[in-house]
């Protein structure tokens, strides 16, 4: 039987969906945590995280080890079932591959906003930015479900692309401007969306298992 270990810092951040894959398909994996960076940072092969290390039940050493969020998501979601492997999914894959991208363009504003803003200013100019991008994405998006109508970015069935937009949602949900700007913008499509993802049971599986790795998170 196969295990992972997922290693990132203690946060959800980059190495949530990995763990969301993992929880939505009930693979035994460990969530390793980097508290002595950047002591541990030669330790991982580029000098980032997350990083994916897989092993043979019955190994001490990996047998497959990945770094970077992208490759680990696409990787894990094409192995248990959430992201296409066949050429007949090529163009499914792409569809996957364009929410993604954007909601990765309006994460990447609120990491700055987090991580980076150092002053009063930038994090109001962030917010300003995120509001803009935020509320373009999610009146483009809720048009987009409500074309597609199964309460799924693509196709009928729960995706990698519904895993990471409904995190990102849920992120989004938390910001100081979401109630006064954001959230009228969540519309039906939105909506329709988060209730289906809900009512799957793999994951609600991944939904009760994160609430002991969130109480532990520093951000």
């Amino acid at each position: 039987m196969t295990r992972f270990e997922v290693m990132y810092f203690p946060t959800s951040g980059r190495a949530e969906i990995a763990r969301a894959i993992l929880d939505y398909a009930d693979v035994e994996y460990k969530s390793i945590y980097a508290t002595q960076w950047p002591a541990e940072k030669g330790q991982t092969p580029y000098g980032q995280l997350p990083v994916l290390k897989e092993y043979e039940s019955d190994s001490t050493e990996p047998k497959f080890v990945l770094s970077d969020s992208d490759a680990i998501q696409r990787y894990l979601g094409a192995r248990y079932g959430l992201y296409g492997t066949s050429p007949a999914e090529l163009q499914t894959n792409a569809q996957q591959d364009e929410v993604l991208g954007q909601w990765k363009d309006v994460t990447e504003i609120f990491i700055n906003y987090i991580f980076f803003a150092e002053t009063e200013e930038e994090k109001a100019n962030y917010l300003l930015k995120l509001g803009k991008a935020a509320t373009h994405l999610l009146q483009k998006h809720d048009e987009r479900l409500l074309r597609n109508g199964t309460g799924h970015y693509v196709g009928n069935k729960t995706t990698l692309a519904d895993l990471f937009a409904y995190l990102c949602l849920k992120k989004l949900a938390t910001m100081p401007n979401y109630k006064d700007t954001l959230e009228e913008h969540v519309g039906k499509g939105l909506r329709k969306f988060q209730a289906t993802l809900e009512q799957d049971p793999s994951f609600k599986r991944y939904q009760e298992r994160a609430v002991a790795r969130y109480a532990t998170y520093k951000y």
